[in-house]
C-alpha cells in the first residue's frame, strides 16, 4: 500500500501497539519516499509547570524514543525525526504538532479494548479523531483470540 502524503507523524506510548504501528508506518514510509515524524508527550500534572523537571518521565520518554529509533533501523527507514513534547493532554499537543509541522497523515495506534460490545477509543485517539486538520489513519491491534478447550 502507497501512502499518499509527503509528511508523516506517529504518536507514539511505548506499548506494544504502538511499537506495531510504528512498525507499519515505517514500511509504508519507505515504500512511499514518505518524510517520517514519531512524537512521545509527557503529560505534566496541573500542579507543575510544564518546564518542570520530571527526570522520570523524560528517562522513560528518551528510552522510547531510543526503540522507536532502533524500530526504524530495522525496518530500513533512513531520515525518522523523532522528539517528545511536555504538554497538559497528549491529544492536543499531537494535533498541534500537526499542524504546525504541517503534516499530511497522523497514524495512531490503538489498544483493542471492547466496553460493552463495541471498541472503545481512548481519549487520546477520540481528540485527534475530532480535531486534526489532517487526514487520520488508525492502526488497531488485533482482537485476541479466544481460547477454546482442547476436547
Amino acid at each position: 500500500m502507497r501512502l499518499d502524503a509527503k509528511r508523516l507523524l506517529v504518536p507514539v506510548n511505548g506499548k506494544s501497539y504502538s511499537e506495531r504501528t510504528f512498525r507499519w508506518a515505517c514500511q509504508m514510509a519507505r515504500e512511499s519516499k514518505t518524510e517520517l515524524h514519531a512524537v512521545y508527550v509527557i503529560e505534566v500534572p496541573l500542579e507543575l509547570s510544564l518546564e518542570s523537571e520530571i527526570s522520570s518521565d523524560i528517562n522513560k520518554g528518551e528510552e522510547i524514543l531510543a526503540r522507536i529509533e532502533a524500530i526504524a533501523s530495522e525496518e530500513k527507514y533512513k531520515g525518522l525525526q523523532a522528539r517528545f513534547l511536555r504538554a497538559r493532554q497528549a491529544g492536543p499537543a499531537v494535533v498541534l504538532e500537526s499542524e504546525d509541522r504541517f503534516m499530511d497523515l497522523l497514524i495512531v495506534g490503538v489498544p483493542y479494548i471492547r466496553r460493552f460490545g463495541s471498541c472503545v477509543l481512548g481519549t487520546t485517539a477520540s481528540y485527534i479523531f475530532n480535531n486534526s486538520s489532517c487526514q487520520v489513519m488508525f492502526w488497531r491491534e488485533q482482537a485476541p483470540s479466544p481460547i477454546f478447550p482442547r476436547d
